[in-house]
């Protein structure tokens, strides 16, 4: 049940064993490891990393497996400049779909790095090979790389480049990055950030050697500024600006077709930002603009619906420091959004309005308690513009309130106590009297949580967990607001692990317990058992430094509709570092 992966002796390296779950005695393994090695030996220079990641279904067929293999030997010609040989390897099998799409790349070539003033410039180029639906082709590849160090510069540069090409087919990625940081003693900051990518990739999609072609670029525009209008007022600013085209060149009919999607996007978050002794807060204005387009070569060919989102916001929030154990925060929103599709034959076109109020107390009990009080308002209309769809007009109406207590007594009691309540109101804007062709639905609930950490010696300790949660829903009548019940549900969850703890390790273990019941109601006060579920077992954590985490649950199930079974899972983790 439990994983091993071997590690390699290395300088630094790091292994990681992620997830153990079985199911009625059908196993199902996910494990993955990495390991990184880099040294210098006079004048050489040796750098290599392996990573893997896999699953494994019934002990003993791999369902998939994804391994990258790098390799560095270089030649260190001078402080500045090294050269030599370098290799890649990156495998992925996929035993689900009978090895369809199993893929395997394979690089080896000469490796030249050149390193000063902050600057890196790295070229490589030769041999490669890649194998696809049983399709091996070969060729060569070459790429560049170019950065700068981002400690306290003004101008940052970033470019990577490789090209591939495979028989027939070309593969290339490219990515072209600038930007500039301005700081001065005045607190003003701003950055601004320009880029271009691209990538283009032909693959087979049949053992014919049929291709697509799907060629994607993108370009870029981000500045922030921090701007101080006076001692104690600040405006922070945020524009995003991008653009982009996919492309795709594919079989259709017998002949070659393209589609070509186009997508532009404009943010702009503005933020007045003021303090004024006790009172902190920010008023701002956001809009958030999508414009999609999308064409085609051939008529026939299906399209997504082009559309244009266009989301205004107003935002505020405002905190008030009372005393020095209490504090009050308030934060608002308000946003509408226009959402446009220019076919006349598609009734998506809507506005959506929302609010959101969300209040909130923080108190300081003494210096190891504390107690906070929220609550949430959130209000959202859906409003369809085109008569056809004009029936699912609706409001959703959200209410929640919260408490948190927190107590935090050090080598002696870590307590957290969760209570929230909360309804969620779906109505419809048109609609019959009550219960007569209703779809309002309301959906209510109840949830209680207690964390609790008591140590009963400086070494040892109980770990305990409590999770109740109930809830119900119905149809609503929102005028005279009355809910039909339909159905409710409760859930209990509780854990109980005594442990002990040392300097380096710490180790837990004990009973849980889940149970779930479910009912419909068959009458206004008449009700049944629709499902209910039963969980018992045990779990143990053990923790040495962080080197090693272990975890694991054993719990035997029943539930309505099936037979008693175990339900296992588990997670080992290890790092080691020389």
């Amino acid at each position: 049940m439990i994983l091993f992966v071997p590690l390699m002796v290395a300088r630094g390296y790091g292994a990681d064993t992620t997830m153990v779950y079985a199911d009625r005695l059908n196993h199902y393994y996910r494990f993955g490891g990495w390991n990184h090695f880099s040294a210098v030996y006079k004048k050489l220079y040796v750098n290599a990393g392996i990573s893997n990641s896999s699953s494994v279904y019934s002990e003993t067929s791999r369902l998939k497996t994804q391994t990258d293999v790098t390799g560095d030997l270089l030649y260190i010609l001078s402080p500045h400049f090294r050269t030599g040989l370098t290799a890649k390897y990156y495998l992925f099998r996929d035993g689900q779909s009978s090895h369809a799409y199993d893929y395997d790349q394979s690089r080896f070539g000469l490796k030249g790095e050149y390193r000063k003033a902050q600057y890196k410039v790295m070229l490589e180029s030769g041999y490669a090979r890649e194998t696809r639906l049983g399709i091996r082709d070969m060729g060569w590849y070459g790429g560049m790389e170019l950065s700068r160090d981002r400690q306290g510069r003004l101008f940052y540069p970033v470019l990577d480049w490789d090209y591939s090409q495979m028989g027939d087919r070309r593969n290339y990625t490219f990515d072209n990055r600038v930007s500039f940081r301005v700081k001065n003693r005045s607190s003003f900051k701003n950055t601004f950030s320009a880029g271009v990518k691209a990538y283009n990739r032909e693959y087979y999609i049949s053992r014919d050697a049929e291709t697509e072609e799907r060629l994607n670029t993108t370009a870029y525009i981000r500045n922030d500024l921090y701007y101080p209008l006076h001692e104690n007022i600040v405006l922070d600013y945020r524009l995003d600006l991008s653009g982009s085209s996919d492309g795709l060149r594919f079989q259709y009919d017998d002949e070659k077709e393209s589609r070509t999607r186009r997508y532009l996007g404009l943010r702009n978050d503005l933020r007045v930002k003021a303090k004024l002794g006790a009172f902190r807060g920010y008023v701002g204005f956001s809009n958030d603009y999508q414009q999609n387009r999308t064409e085609a070569s051939d008529p026939g060919i299906s399209l997504p619906a082009d559309y244009i989102f266009d989301k205004k916001s107003v935002l505020a929030r405002l905190s008030w420091r009372i005393s020095e154990n209490d504090s009050l925060f308030v934060d608002y929103l308000g946003s509408l959004l226009y959402y446009d599709t220019p076919d006349t034959n598609n009734y998506d076109d809507r506005d959506e309005l929302t609010y959101s109020v969300s209040p909130a107390w923080h108190h300081r009990v003494d210096n190891y308690t504390h107690l906070s009080v929220s609550a949430n308002m959130f209000l959202h209309h859906y409003v369809y513009l085109y008569r056809q769809r004009s029936a699912q007009n609706h409001w959703n109406r959200v209410f929640s309130l919260r408490s948190e207590l927190n107590t935090n007594i050090p080598r002696l009691l870590r307590w957290k106590a969760r209570q929230e309540i909360y309804a969620n109101y779906f109505v419809y804007d048109h609609e019959d009297s009550a219960f007569v062709h209703v779809q309002s639905m309301v959906f209510r609930g109840l949830k209680l949580q207690q964390n609790l950490q008591w140590f009963l010696h400086a070494d040892w300790f109980i770990n305990a967990y409590v999770f109740f949660r109930l809830e119900d829903n119905g149809l609503l009548d929102w005028d005279d607001f009355i809910q039909n019940r339909t159905d409710n549900r409760y859930t209990l969850r509780m854990e109980l692990k005594p442990g002990y703890k040392a300097k380096y390790f710490s180790i837990a273990a004990g009973p849980v317990y889940a149970f779930r019941r479910d009912f419909r109601y068959t009458g206004p006060e008449d009700r049944e058992e629709s499902f209910h579920s039963r969980r018992m077992g045990g779990a143990v954590n053990f923790k040495y430094a962080n080197r090693v985490s272990f975890q694991y649950r054993l719990e035997q199930v029943r539930q309505t509709g099936t037979a008693k079974t175990y339900h296992q899972s588990g997670t080992l983790r290890f790092n080691w570092i020389f």
